[in-house]
């Protein structure tokens, strides 16, 4: 009764985080996954700590065995743009706070194997941005329209795990990842003339621009959601007493279409999560102090509709110069994104039996260059430094009952670009974006 208790806790915090929206953090793919990650600035893939591992490393599942967790993250991205069509003058970003909920557990097979699962909010991209946020802008959005602007994005991922001890200093794991999106736009009815079907011309004296016919797969479409799948495979192993090392290589997540905005994303709407891989190495340097250190790689190139080039900045009539098609087709216009590197280092304090204090920094290669910001006034991801600390709390001095609680913080990184010369009455403008973040993230872990 004791086992179907947790999995149902932890079922229930997995139809909670279903609608739940993050916003961009490295690229669009969350920092770390857990309270006591998070603490460290995610640099987990030699250094497991819970049953978030499968996020990051299956292998690290293994470490785990008879834990349980459930965990609440609450998430407050900041982000700004300006464009020529307002005057340059800066839109906020409303809708600057979520509750992501997540959670997690690990059960013992054999004397070799465990299995367990992990669920979990990948990331993903949110802008809002009100028609009046900016008085500059005359009642306009950041494109110049009447209408209020924003993508919302959210991704889940269900983790079922099973880990294999290979020996006493090394083990396997494998996740089968099982993701479910959903994605929402609204306010972009001027892309419709990039769409190449000739229903309006995209301009906003143009009587066809909000037409039915016109926005269909591009915006005002409501909610779409999508299933798919993919693999992560892990390895964590000793290299002495104090010393150990991690690899982790997680597959493109491939997700069914979007549908209603077959229009919007290159492929007809294909929008797969990136393959990604990390490896990591920790150590004690001290009886009581534990340092960790990853390289992540996210492979945002592999996405079409994440990586396909923007509209040109620099042809005053066309917007395709750069050799991109209309949009929703395989070569269509996208967001312009490249690979992300993320480097993350972490050092946990084991202050005494009911103590232990975590920091961490990170630091990734930048999303996109300068001179795509237009599309990306959406996915404002400009941000490039994280620090982070927290501690965990055991109220007995055991580990069956913690309480772990982290803070993060991400600097304001800016980036600043041109702004395409077809978008703005055939003249190259500038384009600023903006973001910092805050994240207070809660964990509630037992055992049986």
């Amino acid at each position: 009764m004791k086992f179907s208790k947790h999995l149902i806790a932890v079922a229930t915090a997995a139809a909670i985080l279903a609608p739940a929206t993050a916003s961009a953090t490295t690229g669009y793919f969350s920092l770390a996954y857990g309270a006591k990650s998070r603490g460290i600035a995610g640099a987990a893939t030699a250094l497991s700590q819970d049953t978030y591992a499968a996020a990051v490393n299956p292998a690290g599942m293994a470490k785990a065995v008879g834990t349980n967790d459930i965990g609440i993250l609450v998430f407050s991205p900041n982000r700004a743009a300006g464009t020529p069509s307002t005057g340059n003058g800066e839109h906020e970003s409303d809708s600057n706070g979520f509750i992501i909920p997540s959670g997690g557990f690990v059960r013992k097979l054999n004397d070799k194997m465990t299995w367990g699962m992990s669920i979990y909010a990948n990331g993903g991209m949110n802008s809002n941005y009100d028609d009046d946020s900016n008085p500059a802008g005359n009642g306009r959005n950041p494109y110049g329209y009447p209408d209020r602007l924003g993508v919302d994005l959210a991704q889940l991922i269900f983790a079922p795990t099973i880990t294999y001890e290979l020996n006493k200093n090394h083990t396997i794991g494998a996740s089968l990842l099982v993701g479910y999106q959903q994605f929402k736009a609204s306010g972009l009815q001027g892309f419709c003339g990039l769409k190449g079907d000739g229903l309006c011309d995209g301009t906003p004296t143009d009587p066809d621009i909000n037409t039915a016919a016109a926005n269909k797969g591009l915006t005002n479409q409501g909610y779409d959601s999508a299933w798919g799948t993919g693999l992560r495979v892990g390895w964590q192993g000793k290299l002495s007493e104090n010393v150990s090392v991690g690899a982790a290589y997680s597959t493109k997540i491939y997700m069914a279409e979007f549908d209603k905005y077959d229009k919007l994303f290159a492929e007809q709407g294909d929008f797969d999560i990136p393959a990604n891989w990390s490896i990591g190495i920790a150590g004690k340097v001290s009886p009581k102090v534990t340092m960790s250190a990853d390289i992540q790689r996210i492979l945002y190139s592999d996405v079409k509709a994440i990586s396909n080039a923007g509209p040109t900045t620099d042809n005053a009539m066309n917007p395709f110069a750069g050799g991109q098609g209309f949009l929703g087709t395989d070569n269509g216009l996208g967001f312009g994104w490249k690979d992300v590197t993320v480097l993350k280092i972490g050092a946990v304090y084991e202050h005494n039996a009911n103590f232990t204090y975590r920091f961490g920094y990170a630091h990734n290669s930048e999303a996109f260059d300068d001179d795509e910001l237009a599309f990306n006034v959406l996915a404002p991801a400009t941000i490039r430094d994280h620090v982070s600390a927290g501690f965990t709390y055991r109220p007995n001095g055991k580990d069956n009952q913690q309480v772990t609680f982290t803070f993060m913080h991400a600097f304001e990184a800016n980036q600043s670009g041109a702004y395409p010369a077809a978008f703005n009455n055939g003249t190259v403008g500038r384009t600023s974006l903006s973001m910092y973040q805050h994240a207070f993230d809660f964990q509630y872990s037992w055992t049986y």
